[in-house]
């Protein structure tokens, strides 16, 4: 048995190795470090998985003797690639300004070594729970009868206003349903629509009675209908538009003086899946924002 688990050890260490090393070749990724936007190098990308934590930590960090009231938002994105963010980064707005005051960094794909079969929800699950997905069951199918781990707004509604929001029922009544009917709380919200407009103004209108915001957001997905190439100008348009939705959120955020905000946008696509097989080498590729340095 001892011999098998580290011959299975070696096997993903290998595996790991291999994948990475494509991503240290891509073009894509090259041109993107090049022009100096992210904090940290994709050798040292931070997985997804430690992104619940990240929210966890940031409430946790409260004490009795804090003078400002700890918030958090935490917005996933769904079909955004990365050459996206030369359209993005040029600006002052929106995900450019909240890589300015703290950083943009790359992120590894919670399915990069697993067995995935799907992409959608299989990402955004790990990134929620903090867990990869063979931990949670999802291999063949997104698993709606998962009970543990929980999610980091489950979690979080133990003691905080939570607002989970999303233009995507799946995330809501497929992805989560099983956990939120388990874990029902008054502490604890759901509202989905299927228009991001909608969506913007339902997350304007939560800030005052919310501790923790989740969003998750497919339009980007949506939108492309397949074709996620810059040149369609219906998704370069939807990636512009969602720029300007994040900014005026921030804005927002950062006019509340007694607060202290979180404030994380992270994509989910990407890694060992269905688009990331087809030689594309933009959809490997997965990175996230945040208006909080993270220290080595």
């Amino acid at each position: 048995m001892k011999k098998h688990i580290l011959l299975t050890t070696a096997v993903l260490m290998i595996s790991a190795s291999i994948v990475l090393s494509g991503c240290s070749s891509n073009k894509i990724m090259k041109s993107l470090m090049e022009k100096g936007y992210f904090s940290n190098s994709y050798d040292n990308a931070i997985s997804q998985t430690d992104i619940a934590g990240m929210i966890s930590s940031h409430f946790e960090s409260s004490t009795s003797k804090s003078v400002k009231k700890k918030k958090a938002i935490l917005i996933t994105i769904d079909g955004m690639r990365a050459e996206g963010l030369t359209h993005i980064m040029e600006s002052d707005l929106g995900m450019s300004q909240i890589s300015k005051d703290g950083g943009l960094y790359w992120t590894k794909p919670a399915n990069l070594n697993s067995k995935a079969k799907v992409d959608e929800g299989v990402n955004f699950l790990s990134i929620v729970t903090g867990t990869e997905p063979s931990e949670f069951g999802v291999l063949k199918s997104t698993d709606v009868k998962r009970e543990l781990p929980y999610s980091i707004m489950t979690k979080v509604a133990e003691k905080y206003n939570v607002k989970f929001l999303t233009d995507n029922k799946n995330y809501a009544n497929k992805h989560l349903a099983e956990e939120f009917a388990a874990k029902q709380s008054q502490k604890l919200s759901v509202v989905t629509n299927n228009e991001l407009n909608q969506l913007r103004a339902d997350c304007l209108k939560s800030l005052d009675n919310n501790d923790f915001i989740m969003v998750a957001i497919s339009n980007p997905y949506d939108v492309a209908a397949g074709n996620f190439k810059l040149s369609n100008e219906s998704y370069l348009s939807a990636i512009i538009h969602l720029n300007y939705y994040i900014s005026e959120l921030y804005e927002q955020v950062k006019l509340r003086a007694t607060e202290d905000w979180l404030f994380v946008a992270t994509t989910t696509c990407g890694g060992n899946s269905k688009l990331a097989a087809n030689n594309e080498e933009g959809n490997i590729l997965t990175f996230m924002f945040t208006n909080k340095a993270i220290e080595d």
